[in-house]
């Protein structure tokens, strides 16, 4: 069966263990996350025009800085599955070669789940996470196609929404992966709270935030193993 073609399970095991053996994966989305933390010195939250500005450019550049190191993490996974090394400077060579391919991709994503959650909005309670939902699973190979499979800029929405149409089982389970991994990037501060409240000194300046920038980094890494290698599968079958 078509759609089916590229789902192997056994895959969503094996990569803890290349992910504890090649834990560079996780640099990308640590830097990532680093960096949208310096971000925030930049441009600082406020009131009024300038402050709502501040937030809206702000959160545009977290999401690209946070798909860049996504893609970078995509990139030495690949590596890893394909050749069992995973030479960390290579991958940053081949992220600046596509850089602006892999930002175009991340920017046309952003727009597309923007824009399906607002539609969405229309409808009570749960209208725009579900569209935002539908929307990730039919994005879900734009970042993979430009950081790894070397399509242009926009052009890796098109063949993400065709991989998606076409081979429903393995899309469906790891933007569930990546859902989850979104979720966790929200609710981790919120979360921590109970421990930043009992160890007053682990809550001060910028602390929880590299707290959290430490823990997303692996979640990061494996997610960005799971997009490397069902993007290969659904792209070019297992043999390759």
């Amino acid at each position: 069966m078509r759609g089916a073609r590229g789902l192997d399970l056994g895959t969503y095991g094996r990569a803890f263990y290349l992910l504890a053996r090649h834990p560079q994966i996780m640099l990308g989305p640590l830097i990532a996350a680093i960096a949208v933390i310096l971000l925030s010195f930049v441009l600082p939250a406020g009131t009024g025009f300038v402050g709502a500005a501040n937030s809206g450019l702000a959160g545009l550049f977290e999401q690209l800085l946070r798909s860049f190191g996504l893609a970078v993490a995509i990139i030495v996974a690949d590596s890893a599955w394909r050749y069992g090394r995973a030479p960390f400077d290579d991958a940053l060579n081949t992220s600046r070669r596509r850089g602006g391919d892999i930002l175009m991709s991340a920017l046309g994503v952003s727009f597309v789940t923007y824009v399906a959650s607002l539609a969405g909005s229309i409808v009570p309670v749960f209208g725009s996470l579900a569209l935002y939902a539908v929307a990730t699973y039919f994005m879900i190979y734009a970042l993979p196609a430009a950081a790894i499979g070397g399509i242009p800029g926009f052009a890796s929405l098109q063949i993400s929404l065709e991989r998606a149409r076409a081979y429903v089982a393995p899309t469906l389970l790891v933007t569930l992966l990546y859902l989850l991994a979104f979720g966790v990037q929200i609710l981790l501060l919120p979360l921590l709270t109970p421990v930043f409240e009992a160890n007053p000194a682990l809550a001060s300046g910028h602390i929880p935030s590299l707290i959290s920038a430490f823990i997303q980094a692996p979640v990061g890494a494996y997610v960005g193993l799971m997009l490397a290698k069902t993007y290969e599968n659904v792209s070019y079958g297992r043999s390759r």
